[in-house]
């Protein structure tokens, strides 16, 4: 079944978490507190540890001893993190899979529903040889087709030492919508830089506030301009402003539109080991994050036929 209004969603959302969401919770409790004590060990151990490097030092903050305490750190909060997203991921196989119910033909799934290739041709990202893929989604929305994917991307090298250090690219969502237009070109919207190369012409705009935030350029300078109306950008940065995103790119090519839309959030999140499992506001917020992805299809009017 496919839902036509976020009010559907929002709706269908209340009736399936109350009825088939909720009874399922409990059994989780006892296993969110068995990952919160491994937690607490692991920083009791950590405290203990950077004390015994201070004796070791003799409480004299060397090179040495600052970088143990660093590593030390680091280490117990990659571990919080571990334990933290290994109850979420359990939480989720079970859970997910009814509150999609919800979401009308929409299907969740922890793995890419938008490849390498794809996100390589919109020339909106820079260097990245590595995916690393959270949260997805895929389904239809007023007829187009949406895939929305919670990604990294990143490359990595190596020091002198053979050390490997990794580079973040890109991290925040994806998502690629069918757009209900006909173009052949390729228009890239960016986020205008002191140096911006150009892949194709740019694009010259007739909203120079748009124009002072985004770098625009196109295969098809008539076709991009058609797209691109001055209800359309204002539109594009209302989007920007709701989802507090650091940065939002896109990609109009193949009659699909792909909005990269950069955050540090972990978005679709579930199962905070703080807080109670049936903790509904989780849920809600899960839920508004969601439909903010498709609130851009309404936004822009993606699915009205302009006739290119």
């Amino acid at each position: 079944m496919e839902f036509n209004t976020i009010q559907d969603f929002r709706r269908n959302f209340t009736h399936v978490y109350h009825s088939s969401v909720a009874p399922e919770l409990d059994a989780f409790e006892k296993t969110k507190e068995q990952q919160k004590k491994k937690v607490n060990i692991v920083y009791i151990v950590g405290v203990i540890i950077i004390a015994i490097i201070l004796y070791i030092f003799n409480f004299k903050f060397t090179q040495e001893c600052t970088t143990s305490i660093v590593f030390t750190i680091m280490t117990c909060f990659s571990l919080k993190k571990w334990f933290c997203k290994k109850f979420e991921k359990t939480l989720k196989q079970t859970v997910m899979p009814i509150i999609m119910k919800a979401f009308g033909n929409f299907v969740w799934v922890n793995s890419s529903v938008i490849d390498s290739y794809t996100l390589q041709a919109t020339r909106l990202f820079g260097r990245f040889d590595e995916k690393r893929d959270d949260d997805s989604f895929f389904g239809t929305y007023k007829g187009l087709a949406i895939n929305i994917n919670e990604t990294e991307l990143y490359y990595i090298t190596r020091d002198s030492e053979g050390r490997r250090r990794r580079h973040t690219t890109f991290q925040g969502v994806i998502a690629q919508i069918d757009f209900n237009k006909n173009f052949k070109g390729h228009t890239i919207i960016r986020r205008r830089g002191l140096l911006n190369s150009k892949v194709y012409e740019e694009v010259k705009l007739e909203d120079p506030e748009f124009s002072k935030m985004y770098f625009v350029d196109g295969s098809d300078q008539v076709e991009s301009r058609y797209i691109l109306t001055t209800s359309f950008m204002e539109r594009f940065k209302n989007i920007k402003n709701a989802f507090s995103a650091s940065q939002m790119e896109a990609s109009i090519k193949d009659n699909k539109i792909i909005i990269a839309i950069s955050t540090t959030r972990d978005l679709f999140k579930l199962g905070d080991i703080y807080k109670p499992v049936n903790d509904t506001k989780q849920f809600t917020k899960m839920l508004d994050e969601f439909v903010s992805i498709l609130a851009i299809v309404d936004e822009l009017k993606l699915n009205q036929n302009i006739g290119l």
